[in-house]
């Protein structure tokens, strides 16, 4: 076959459809060998088939910018290959006298979910255009010319030599700053610190053997400064422009760390199938394969995430959940990958808002605020904020006179035919005192039934005896406005957080303080979702969010309106929601006056899966402290603001998995048909 024939083959069956091309890209870097080829070829005859016959043009799209993907979670579960415990790990590598590590994805992790991820960044530092692109190709370029004059090794300065000729980007500018970053970004794998640290107490020689276009000084130095100690040996395959993959950098360890001694025995640890075990097992190591975290964690990711801020999402929560064999319960879990970005994005969203409309005070409204103000302070501390205790049901009696229909609704419609007495419907109002004069007019006992009926004759003798309603609230509501005004103080605006529906927490307030208090003094809504296409009613706040007076991060009927129609509390997506932002805390019944005028509060039963809810707060505070750790200097330059599209990704592969929500509400042990406030 001659090779125009093979380029034109190419051409039809993989470079033209980018999807099919993404996919087969990606095969290839994991197939090897005949069998490999035959894998790849077979794979690229039913994308074809499938794309151009069965009519699948999904397959048109690369794999990460698929619609709705749909992918298995294990929230309540392993994940994916764990590595085993490192002690056992290290008895068994105490067999052997000369122990050599992979480098990278092994002893130093990057918190990417591809290493050619890492190269983003350049696009960033030389304000280039697909530069991560260009890197990948150029080095590709390179091996390929050195692999047909040498033994395929690469360096990088032969890697940016290409990208000078075809970039303009002087070589030796670009060498520094890709060793920057990876300065920046590599970590130290903890699952290895110990294992080294027992192998060295043992008199055992530690070696480093790599397939690297990094220079052997530079390696050296960065294992230092990352705590991973001084190695016996340093075998880089740029160096001795041998390979693993190849086989010839093992016999260079034998020689060189082994000497002439036939007696020592050699152990390997890697984690490509390929370098680090079968090419170390016919050098005769014995190998010992560590789950790459990122290709072990990538399966229960999404992929349907912008570029970069997808590639940090996957790499921090894989580097968690994967890189050692510690185990987690589902409620951490639950928290780390699903509250962990939306928390981060929204927060980062609460910030611009404010500092864009010069809003004094942020307020976050219990119950949901509470890991929000905690999430908040830890990445802007300094700034002011106050956790403000506030509910619907209280807003609804306050308000009372304010937004009669919503106290109506909240208090009688909603609760038609659902087991309520009257008594009860009385007691939820705080109008035990008006329940024997409601009885005597509606001609009926405390014990009957709401029904339709009754709740419209309710609410007439309510309308009708509407003073006496309104005095019963009185001292709350000047309970209540005293505790407001000190939550003002020194401020002429503010903006109230919640996680959603309607944004009544926010408009209650605002007109608290108008209406009731009489102060100059602005409130702004600020919700992570707001009502969508499945509620009953949908356009609620749409005059609050027109006007600017209210933004949601995640959805609403002015962006991502794929989400707003997909988001349907029918089918419990608001509660899991709220689950991830509950607290642990009781809620607010109601304000009341103490000793001295002072407000009291009173506050309902408490929390009783608190411990549950403590693990998930955990979660979510660990995977800021995560990304702090990891892109603190990016957060602190304000840039990579997580949009509400891509911090709602993870959640949307949840809410589409029923087995791993049912996994989730069995060690909860909840009743999924109440709300959690």
């Amino acid at each position: 076959m001659t090779e125009s024939l093979k380029n034109r083959i190419y051409r039809l069956l993989v470079n033209r459809i980018p999807g099919i091309r993404a996919r087969y890209l990606e095969l290839r870097k994991e197939s090897s060998g005949p069998a490999g080829r035959l894998r790849c070829f077979a794979a690229l005859s039913w994308w074809n088939l499938s794309y151009y016959l069965l009519g699948r043009r999904e397959l048109g799209c690369p794999v990460k910018y698929g619609y709705y993907e749909r992918k298995r979670q294990a929230p309540a579960g392993a994940e994916g290959e764990e590595p085993e415990e490192y002690g056992k790990l290290t008895g068994r590598l105490k067999r052997y006298d000369i122990i050599s590590f992979d480098i990278f994805d092994t002893l130093l992790l990057r918190p990417f979910s591809d290493p050619t991820e890492l190269f983003y960044l350049l696009d960033i530092r030389f304000s280039y255009l697909d530069l991560r692109r260009i890197r990948v190709e150029a080095e590709a370029a390179v091996r390929k010319k050195r692999g047909r004059m040498y033994g395929g090794e690469v360096s990088l300065a032969e890697i940016w030599a290409e990208m000078e000729r075809v970039t303009g980007i002087p070589a030796g500018e670009g060498m520094a700053a890709e060793m920057e970053l990876e300065r920046k970004y590599c970590t130290a794998n903890p699952y290895f610190l110990p294992v080294l640290e027992d192998l060295r107490k043992s008199g055992k020689k530690a070696v480093v053997t790599s397939d690297m276009y990094l220079g052997r000084d530079f390696l050296k130095v960065l294992l230092e400064e990352k705590g991973l100690g001084v190695f016996d040996g340093y075998f880089i395959s740029s160096e001795y422009m041998e390979s693993k993959h190849g086989g010839g950098l093992y016999r260079i360890v034998r020689e060189e760390a082994g000497g002439s001694d036939r007696d020592v025995r050699y152990a390997h640890v890697g984690d490509n199938v390929h370098a680090d075990v079968r090419m170390a097992k016919r050098a005769g190591f014995a190998a010992f394969l560590y789950p790459n975290p990122q290709k072990a964690g990538n399966p229960y990711r999404p992929m349907d995430m912008s570029a970069v801020t997808g590639a940090m999402y996957r790499g921090i929560v894989n580097i968690r959940f994967h890189a050692a064999a510690e185990k987690y319960n589902c409620f951490y879990k639950y928290g780390y990958v699903y509250g962990g970005i939306l928390a981060l994005g929204y927060c980062q969203f609460i910030h611009r808002y404010v500092k864009e409309r010069k809003i004094d005070r942020i307020w976050f409204l219990a119950r949901d605020g509470e890991i929000l103000k905690k999430v908040y302070d830890l990445l802007y501390p300094g700034e002011d904020t106050a956790y403000v205790l506030w509910s619907r049901n209280v807003s609804a009696r306050l308000l009372s006179d304010v937004y009669r229909y919503d106290f109506f609704q909240r208090f009688l419609f909603q609760k038609i035919n659902q087991g309520y007495s009257l008594e009860k419907i009385f007691s939820g109002m705080g109008l035990e005192v008006l329940l024997d004069g409601a009885c005597r007019a509606l001609k009926c006992g405390g014990e009957e039934q709401l029904t339709e009926e009754l709740a419209r004759r309710c609410m007439d003798y309510l309308v009708s005896v509407w003073d006496m309603v309104s005095s019963v609230y009185e001292e709350e509501r000047r309970a209540a406005g005293r505790y407001l005004k000190k939550m003002a103080e020194g401020c002429s605006s503010a903006a109230a957080v919640d996680i959603g529906w309607a944004g009544s927490g926010a408009a209650a307030l605002d007109r608290m303080m108008d209406r009731v208090l009489g102060l100059p003094f602005r409130v702004y809504g600020l919700s992570a979702g707001t009502n969508t296409a499945h509620n009953l009613s949908p356009d609620a706040s749409e005059g609050f969010f027109f006007s600017g007076r209210m933004e949601s991060y995640l959805f609403s009927q002015q962006k991502n309106r794929d989400l707003w129609k997909f988001h349907d509390l029918n089918r419990k997506h608001n509660l899991y929601m709220e689950l991830l932002f509950t607290s642990p805390s009781p809620s607010l019944k109601g304000f009341g006056a103490g000793a001295d005028q002072e407000t009291v509060f009173r506050f309902g039963r408490q929390e009783g899966h608190a411990g549950e809810v403590r693990q998930i707060q955990k979660g979510i505070m660990d995977y800021i402290r995560d990304y702090r750790r990891f892109f603190g200097e990016l957060l602190a330059d304000g840039i990579g603001e997580v949009s509400g599209r891509d911090a709602y990704a993870p959640l949307l592969l949840f809410l589409g998995d029923r087995q791993a929500q049912r996994k989730l509400e069995a060690s909860f042990h909840w009743d999924t048909d109440q709300n959690v406030e």
